[in-house]
């Protein structure tokens, strides 16, 4: 079962680990990353840093899909997480049932972004892709953590020119 649909650009690190993991008990994480699971540093990195009683697993896109489709069939507890929006756009596109739920936490200041909060900032294809899954009725929210107050995105889309 997936519990948690979630961005944040640094995919597992220490804030993951240990407030997002525990609020939602998570036993299993899905990291959708065309980058890090063509890097097989990067991928032996991401997998070895969750404790020994959960599993971490980097995909492609490609890869992930069966995965994902086998997550919301079973179980377990699951985390899917990804660096962008824009890979949650393709999934809802790709797979039947994809929940409907987008939690954006941390994404970097990078050069053409516009800051939704001071630990989110949006490239204008991001902005365009949440766009889209709101339109076709998913909800996009934007939380750090669990115990901070959500930012809807229908209060900042008008900073955006998409």
């Amino acid at each position: 079962m997936i519990v948690l649909v979630r961005c944040d650009d640094r995919l597992i690190h220490g804030q993951c680990m240990t407030v997002i993991v525990k609020d939602y008990k998570i036993k299993d994480i899905i990291v959708v990353d065309d980058y890090t699971a063509k890097n097989q540093i990067l991928k032996s990195v991401f997998e070895a840093a969750v404790p020994s009683n959960m599993s971490a697993r980097v995909y492609t896109l490609d890869e992930g899909i069966p995965k994902i489709e086998s997550a919301l069939e079973n179980d377990e507890r699951t985390l899917i997480l990804m660096k962008s929006p824009v890979v949650y756009h393709e999934l809802r596109e790709k797979i039947k049932n994809f929940p409907n739920e987008l939690n954006i936490g941390p994404m970097s200041k990078r050069k053409g972004t516009t800051e939704v909060q001071a630990t989110s900032h949006l490239l204008p294809t991001e902005a365009q892709a949440i766009k889209d899954v709101v339109a076709n009725g998913a909800h996009v929210y934007f939380q750090q953590v669990p115990k901070q107050p959500r930012i809807e995105w229908d209060e900042v889309k008008n900073r955006f020119d998409v």
